[in-house]
């Protein structure tokens, strides 16, 4: 009975932290010891600051940072944010 509780323990304490370790959200993820998290920050900061180019081209910006979240492996979440922030 106890090794099941300390197996429990141990699945229930890399359930709750192995999401935290690959995760594209900038707002849930940790930018300093995540990759992948760091990298979607970048793609965020790249589309906010050529968004507001007077002559930025629309097409070829989302398709930029639809690349640049491909890239990642963040292209769900590139999606969704695209279409949250007006691309």
């Amino acid at each position: 009975m106890r090794s099941y509780a300390i197996i429990a323990a141990a699945a229930l304490f890399v359930g709750m932290t192995g999401a935290a370790y690959a995760e594209c959200d900038t707002h849930k993820g940790d930018r300093d010891a995540d990759k992948q998290t760091r990298c979607s920050e970048g793609c965020e900061d790249t589309w906010t600051s050529r968004r507001q180019n007077y002559f930025a081209e629309p097409g070829k910006l989302k398709e930029e940072a639809a690349a640049c979240f491909e890239k990642c492996g963040c292209s769900d979440y590139g999606t969704t944010f695209l279409k949250s922030h007006g691309g």
